[in-house]
């Protein structure tokens, strides 16, 4: 059975996560406190984004833009098609054009609803993702590839 954006909404509701149903979009949004993830603006912010293509018949969960492309884009792409190839559910896709790094999950809804507790864990575990894709990111990025965190080095041994 097709599941619809209000189906979802509604599922969010009675859980009390505070969200937006955005229908000319086509998507809900839901903005999630973080403890390591930030997002490109530096905040601890994840910003969920559900959908419900294919009339229904998926629900695609994901953080757009959800990391810096960096200098070497196919570098950060291998790095991270590597972490999901070790994380279930989670995919990673990149969009060249809008130079966009966004993660995902996806799960095909065929003669059953999707569950509360099926959306609620695809919603975890993104974000989850997000927090530990992160912090391993910036545990192998040279200090000056982080996005600006901190001082050089140089500057930090001369204070």
């Amino acid at each position: 059975m097709p599941m619809s954006l209000f189906q979802c909404g509604g599922i969010l509701t009675r859980d009390g996560v505070r969200h937006h149903v955005d229908a000319d979009d086509g998507a809900i949004r839901a903005v999630f406190v973080t403890r390591q993830y930030r997002n490109l603006r530096g905040e601890r912010l994840a910003i969920v984004r559900i959908e419900t293509p294919d009339e229904g018949y998926r629900c695609r969960v994901s953080i757009d833009r959800a990391f810096a492309i960096g200098p070497d884009p196919s570098a950060t792409c291998r790095a991270l098609c590597r972490m999901a190839a070790d994380t279930p559910l989670v995919g990673i896709e990149y969009d060249e054009p809008a130079e966009s790094l966004r993660i995902v999950i996806e799960t095909v809804i065929e003669d059953g609803d999707l569950t509360r507790l099926q959306l609620l864990a695809m919603v975890d575990r993104l974000v989850e993702a997000a927090e530990v894709w992160h912090v391993a990111l910036n545990a192998t990025a040279p200090p000056l590839a982080r996005g600006g965190q901190g001082r050089p080095r140089a500057k930090r041994d001369a204070a």
